[in-house]
């Protein structure tokens, strides 16, 4: 069984001149918020239960909106990151709220225009036994995807890849760089783990040095560099609607 997580606790600086004050993940695109979009696209999924980590300042607005939603066989827990200490920690702060299941990530940072992206994930997951994580290969023209890694990966013969290894993220406020070529695969928003990635962050946390923050890049790198980590390329076009260019890009294709 999985357990949808749903990281919301970042301060959203890259898009804070058009949120306003409003959490970003409330912004909306096509009348409906972009935390809306991805608990729909986990109930469709088959998911029945989804965290939410929200940091303080932010949860009651998360929580009156879930708390408004219509009659849905996802129940929603709200929970607290309690200082944006990096995706990686705001997974290990949905520990106790999943408990001994399996574990889907879906940022609502990444809005996809065909669902449930996060689905063929899941199925990855399943089928392996390995953490998986969805792929998009971004042109190097494409200015709307924040500084992600390159990943390296190889082909399988049932339509999956196996991702060896991952790049470092860029600098914030940087953009992606497929490098030399005229594209490249790059991680995006929708995982699955295992039940063991709580312990696996929590061996990172304590071998990096105080003060850093605790990403899901080097959970993933280690995965990937044990043989541990499968890939599901994206079908069709999805935004990255964290920084102003994929939101505006989202609000154009898709209203």
């Amino acid at each position: 069984m999985f357990t949808a997580v749903i990281p919301c606790g970042g301060r959203g600086t890259r898009i804070a001149a058009l949120a306003r004050g409003l959490p970003k993940e409330l912004l909306p695109v096509a009348g409906k918020p972009l935390l809306e979009w991805t608990l729909e696209e986990a109930a469709a999924a088959g998911l029945t239960h989804a965290v939410v980590v929200s940091s303080p300042d932010k949860a009651p607005a998360l929580q009156s909106h879930v708390a408004a939603r219509s009659a849905s066989p996802l129940s929603t827990t709200v929970v607290l990151q309690p200082e944006p200490r990096g995706l990686g920690d705001a997974i290990t702060c949905a520990h106790a709220a999943v408990g001994p299941n399996d574990v889907a990530v879906l940022l609502p940072d990444n809005l996809f225009a065909r669902g449930p992206a996060i689905l063929p994930v899941l199925d990855a997951r399943r089928r392996t036994g390995r953490a998986a994580v969805l792929l998009a290969e971004i042109r190097a023209r494409d200015a709307t995807k924040g500084a992600t890694g390159r990943v390296r990966c190889r082909a399988r013969s049932d339509g999956l890849v196996d991702v060896d290894d991952l790049a470092d993220k860029g600098a914030k406020g940087a953009r992606f760089d497929p490098g030399d070529a005229p594209s490249a695969l790059t991680a995006i928003g929708r995982m699955a783990f295992g039940p063991d990635i709580f312990d696996l962050l929590d061996d990172i946390r304590a071998n990096q040095p105080a003060g850093v923050e605790l990403d899901d890049v080097p959970a993933l790198q280690r995965l990937a560099r044990g043989g541990r980590l499968v890939g599901v390329l994206a079908a069709g076009p999805f935004y990255d609607v964290g920084v102003p260019e994929g939101y505006a890009d989202a609000l154009a294709r898709l209203t």
